[in-house]
């Protein structure tokens, strides 16, 4: 496994948009599962990654109804501290906790 595949492992957060003193994000597991951290409509399953590309298998729950999705994101920073990621115009940028 790469050294940048090995940086993705951990917990990554943001603050909550909603509540700012509510962090949320996601937890990559080294088995190739994921965790959603502080989201219960949002529940990531599993994660692989392509090159610069990482991609999040999810399931949104609304409304008594869910559907799975897969993301996949553009690596445009990553180290020990921060993973920045993008969707074509949205950027999402966690901290590593």
């Amino acid at each position: 496994m790469e050294k940048k595949t090995n940086l993705l492992i951990g917990s990554w957060v943001e603050p909550n948009p909603i509540n700012e003193k509510e962090i949320q994000g996601l937890k990559i597991n080294n088995d190739g599962t994921a965790e959603s951290i502080n989201m219960a409509t949002l529940i990531y399953k599993k994660w692989w990654k392509e090159t610069d590309k990482l991609f999040l298998v999810s399931e949104s729950i609304r409304n008594g109804s869910s559907s799975i999705d897969t993301a996949k994101y553009e690596i445009v920073k990553l180290n020990e501290k921060e993973i920045e990621l993008k969707d074509k115009d949205y950027i999402v940028k966690y901290k590593r906790k």
